[in-house]
């Protein structure tokens, strides 16, 4: 029973052969199933590198989400006490909020907490990533530690100079233009006078972020350093928010916002008015009121499939015809140059002798 299938499928074909009898084999012939197969294998893993490869589109809209609160999450040690550092929040309705109750503010050891700063950058720039590399990345298990790795936080420091501070902490701020700022007590606000010889604003910035925290994605002033040289020194950070979607090719979703930042250092030696402007870290984040959605997507399968046999059938066709010319072309010259020509040779044409009937095919 088996063998009988088995001898039905041998004779099934849907592709009828011509038989060896009728066939010419020629070197260009043979030189052009070459080129076809090269340009075969050349467009088949062309179209799979097209199949497999993301491609993202952007789109923007007007943000509807404006009425929601918006969290600032930050991370970050400033070469002073404590006790002396104020941190508040003020927007552009005039709202001002003391930010301590939302926030940790833990006493490091200087030295342990910058260490060797050589090789830090001041801005990061962020390279290009595929949508689904961001929400893996911002998907992946979040910091249980309030302290990075390596500071620890000190029980005791017997000199200031050797006093830093961690502040760390999520802030919900209205969504609104507004400014973020690290002072000291007595320069701008109330509150007993900090000695000018104390002030040190050098600080090293580990996380900042604006949305939901996720601290396995990079933004521009994470893991920064940046070094005051005088007491009587401010640095601003001018930062541009936009609010961000990312779609993947499964349709999940993440909603963050980026950034794009400039920073600013004056001192007393730059003519900086600190009579009015007091000394200290500003982020000034300004709400961008358009949302950019940013969707990855892959071609289907079926259309790669469809691309792949479409490509494949030109190249077959085109060979044909190309075999044809140079058919054409040979015989051409041949005739031209008084050579005589076997008709077996020529395309389309049968020689007489192969009008009998070979020996292999049978009778109808």
């Amino acid at each position: 029973m088996n063998n009988g299938w088995r001898h039905r499928l041998r004779r099934l074909d849907a592709f009828n052969k011509m038989e060896t009898v009728y066939q010419d084999h020629s070197s260009s012939g043979g030189f052009l199933s070459l080129l076809v197969v090269f340009a075969m294998l050349f467009v088949v893993g062309s179209e799979i590198k097209q199949y497999l490869e993301y491609k993202q589109e952007q789109s923007f809209s007007v943000d509807s989400n404006m009425q929601h609160p918006l969290q600032i999450n930050i991370g970050m040690t400033v070469a002073m006490p404590c006790q002396l550092i104020r941190v508040d929040v003020l927007d552009v309705s005039g709202t001002s909020q003391n930010v301590h109750s939302a926030i940790d503010l833990l006493p490091v050891v200087s030295k342990n907490a910058f260490g060797d700063v050589h090789g830090y950058k001041t801005v990061n720039n962020i390279d290009d990533m595929h949508v689904h590399d961001i929400m893996a990345k911002a998907a992946g298990r979040r910091r249980h530690t309030k302290l990075p790795a390596g500071i620890e936080r000190a029980k005791r420091i017997d000199r200031l100079e050797d006093a830093a501070c961690y502040i760390q902490g999520s802030v919900m701020v209205g969504k609104v233009s507004g400014l973020l700022h690290i002072t000291a007590y007595g320069h701008g606000h109330g509150g007993a006078f900090v000695p000018y010889r104390v002030l040190n604003f050098t600080h090293h910035i580990d996380e900042l972020s604006f949305g939901p925290l996720y601290p396995n994605l990079v933004n521009p002033l994470d893991n920064t350093f940046h070094l005051s040289s005088e007491h009587f020194s401010a640095f601003s950070y001018f930062v541009t928010v936009v609010p961000t979607v990312y779609i993947d090719p499964g349709l999940n979703v993440l909603e963050t916002n980026q950034y794009a930042v400039n920073e600013y250092y004056r001192s007393r030696a730059d003519n900086y008015d600190l009579e009015t402007k007091p000394p200290g870290i500003f982020f000034e984040y300004h709400i961008e009121p358009i949302t950019v959605t940013i969707r990855e997507k892959r071609d289907g399968f079926l259309s790669a499939v469809v691309r792949i046999c479409a490509a494949t059938s030109g190249i077959f066709a085109t060979a044909g015809l190309l075999h044809q010319l140079m058919s054409l072309f040979i015989r051409s010259r041949s005739r031209s140059s008084g050579h005589r020509v076997d008709s077996a040779s020529s395309v389309g044409i049968i020689d007489p002798a192969f009008h009998e009937k070979p020996s292999n095919i049978p009778s109808l």
